[in-house]
């Protein structure tokens, strides 16, 4: 039986009840009687007994003979009739309530949410299942905030232009929690691309989780490919399972080469199947020579070496033939001859940076050793900066294609350039020179004496680590500035001569700050200054630097950035001279500056840049008496300090020490100071020569300005 007609019967039984307890009420009841009727319980005798119940507790006594009459309808009068009490306690809104759960409302779609924002209406008009489907994602059925609007009227635009790619969408599992920065910004390219190709970028694995700031990247490098490139590059294997920054990086790169006519070529390429350090440089040259010269890339890409594509075996070559068509043109046949270039290739294993493939491509016969000042360049920069070295190739070139006539190497980011006549075994200056480019692998993109200091200091510091030469300065002081301030007023293009000081005035200032601060607390003030370069947009500066070392640096900072302070001269040499060549028995026996060269040349103690005709020189004069079985020739080093406190210039040179000779006076000169006439920087200057650990010659001298 249903609910209200329990109740319409109960009401009916309540209205009844009433009526004959109203009856009963009329008639005048019979005392005797009255206890049969009650005993009996019908329902209209008990109704009758409720008015008599008049005798107050107190009457109920003892003197009272019938207390069971009395008292017997109480229980049977009260509870029987429990319907008299329901109506009134029971109102009558409990039946008219009770329908109310009648409202089956016909319920609202989920197309409704959608219906207030751009292009809604229209959706629902067109296409309600799609535009159900949007309203039930949880973010929009719950209401829109004010960060959800713009990502919900994409959804919906690209819902009325492309079907096909919101269903798709709308499957993404990252689509149903809400749609963040990144994948509204996806949602925004895949609106402007081709359906196919769309889908097959819903369709990458690495977009099933959602969509990063790298992944973003690719997706908007992709939108700006023409569709059928685009897809090639979707189809590589290495674009499956993630993407890398290296990766990131070759898809814009792919982008940029597809605006060339050789570009389905390169997207065919063998090299492209995998994405090592090499082919990712490779790919980075190409897409350079796409864009400085698309015409240049055909006709590269048609040299017999080339023509069946670029093979990995091949990419270390081509990696380095864009910065080479810029500076060094002639040799694109050199490099693109098989028969004329070698390719050495050594893979290493870094502490920190893991492996790490070393190059070297020659067009002429090197150096054994030149591999392995390269290995002990990287090893030894990743171990003093402690910091993973930010590069997994380093490539290095022995031609001439540097980036300025006046430079012995470049360091290009893809790879290293180097000048061949250091590579060779006799070349001291070449273990410098690769360790120099080498940490130009950290230091770029910040203020140049930043950069140049930086690298000038790892030369100096990987040589010592290396070979124990002492942590020294290399460049002759600056002559147009004392500070770096004032460079940074002058701001020197490369290739003028006042750029020179970006290297001498830095090396200056963060060898001061080594030696002040120890070598401990130095390089870790260099990792923070690290770190700072890689946050800063335009690169670090002085301001970095000083929060990088800290308030010890003060004083040194003052000094070479602002000029301000007094230099320290503690380290120039004034131990006594020790003359004789001992192994020889032979001694130096006069020592002076001079600016020509040969026995009668005049000594001077005072000069200015204009009376320079072509190099100062250091002139000797010894004797010696040769034995048999001494050497041919005495080995001698040259140290030269300037008035800041800094040696500079420190080389090894021989002097003649053949039996012909002996017992007669001899006379040697050596070039000393800045290689030009307008590189000399006024001030006082000291040369030493030593033999061994002895001091066995000093000259001093000023320079004065013009």
């Amino acid at each position: 039986m249903s609910a209200s007609a329990l109740i319409v019967r109960a009401l009916a039984t309540a209205a009844l009840i009433a009526f004959a307890a109203l009856a009963a009420a009329c008639v005048e009841p019979t005392a005797p009687a009255a206890p049969t009727p009650l005993a009996v319980a019908s329902p209209t005798a008990t109704a009758t007994v409720l008015p008599k119940p008049t005798p107050s507790p107190t009457a109920t006594s003892t003197s009272t003979p019938t207390p069971t009459a009395t008292h017997t309808p109480t229980p049977t009068a009260t509870h029987t009739p429990t319907p008299t009490a329901t109506p009134t306690a029971t109102p009558t809104p409990t039946a008219t309530n009770t329908p109310t759960a009648t409202p089956t409302a016909t319920p609202v779609p989920p197309r409704a949410a959608i219906e207030p924002f751009g292009y809604g209406s229209q959706l629902i008009e067109i296409k309600p299942d799609l535009a159900d489907e949007i309203g039930a994602l949880g973010w929009v059925a719950d209401g829109v905030d004010d960060s959800e609007r713009l990502p919900l009227a994409r959804i919906i635009y690209a819902a009325l232009r492309y079907e096909t790619t919101a269903r798709a969408l709308l499957d993404a599992a990252w689509i149903a929690d809400g749609v963040s920065d990144t994948e509204m910004e996806v949602i925004g390219h895949l609106r402007l691309i081709s359906v196919d190709l769309a889908q097959s970028i819903i369709a990458l694995p690495w977009l099933a989780d959602g969509v990063s700031d790298t992944e973003t990247e690719v997706i908007s490098d992709l939108r700006l490919t023409p569709v059928d490139l685009a897809q090639s590059i979707i189809a590589l294997p290495w674009l499956a399972d993630g993407v890398s920054d290296t990766e990131t990086e070759a898809v814009r790169r792919l982008r940029f080469i597809a605006k060339a006519d050789a570009a389905a070529r390169v997207m065919d390429m063998p090299f492209l199947q995998t994405l090592d350090a090499a082919d990712a440089a490779a790919l980075d040259s190409l897409s350079g020579i796409a864009r400085y010269d698309a015409d240049q890339l055909a006709d590269i890409l048609s040299r017999p070496m080339l023509k069946d594509g670029v093979t990995d075996d091949e990419a270390p070559i081509v990696s380095m033939l864009y910065d080479t068509l810029r500076h060094a043109p002639d040799l694109l046949d050199t490099l693109l001859d098989p028969d004329a270039t070698t390719v050495e290739r050594r893979t290493v294993e870094l502490p920190l940076a893991g492996e790490v493939e070393l190059v070297i491509v020659r067009a002429s016969p090197g150096a054994r050793r030149s591999m392995d000042l390269l290995e002990s360049a990287v090893r030894e920069a990743e171990n003093l900066m402690g910091e993973p070295l930010p590069a997994r190739y380093v490539g290095l070139l022995f031609e001439n294609a540097v980036s300025h006539s006046d430079f012995a190497g470049t360091n290009f980011g893809t790879h290293i350039a180097i000048r061949p006549k250091h590579d060779v075994d006799d070349s001291g200056y070449a273990p410098r020179l690769i360790a120099h480019e080498v940490a130009h692998y950290y230091w770029t993109d910040n203020a140049v004496w930043i950069n140049e200091g930086m690298a000038e200091l790892m030369e100096a510091a990987i040589e010592n680590r290396r070979i124990g030469t002492p942590l020294n300065v290399a460049r002759p002081p600056c002559p147009f500035v004392r500070s770096m301030a004032a460079l940074e007023a002058l701001a020197p293009e490369k290739g003028e001569p006042a750029f020179w000081c970006n290297y001498s005035l830095g090396e200056r200032l963060f060898v001061s700050l080594l030696r002040t601060l120890g070598e401990d607390a130095f390089w870790e003030g260099a990792r923070r200054l690290y770190a700072a370069s890689l946050a800063a947009p335009d690169g670090a500066g002085i301001e970095e630097v000083r929060q990088a070392f800290g308030a010890d640096a003060g004083g040194v900072i003052a000094l070479w950035h602002e000029g301000t302070g007094e230099y320290d001269t503690s380290r120039l040499d004034a131990s006594p001279l020790k003359a004789r060549f001992s192994a020889l028995d032979g001694q130096i026996t006069r020592a002076y500056i001079s600016l020509e060269t040969g026995i009668d040349s005049a000594p001077v103690s005072r000069f200015s840049p204009s009376d320079i005709a072509e190099s100062v020189w250091l002139i000797i004069k010894y004797s010696y008496r040769h034995a048999a079985g001494d050497p041919e020739k005495a080995a001698l080093e040259i140290r030269q300090f300037y008035e800041d406190g800094f040696e500079f210039g420190r080389r090894p040179v021989e002097i003649n020490a053949g039996p012909e000779y002996g017992g007669l006076p001899w006379t040697y000169w050596f070039r000393v100071g800045a290689s030009a006439p307008d590189l000399w920087a006024p001030g006082r200057y000291w040369a030493f020569l030593y033999k061994g650990g002895d001091k066995v010659a000093e000259v001093a001298y000023e320079v004065v300005g013009e």
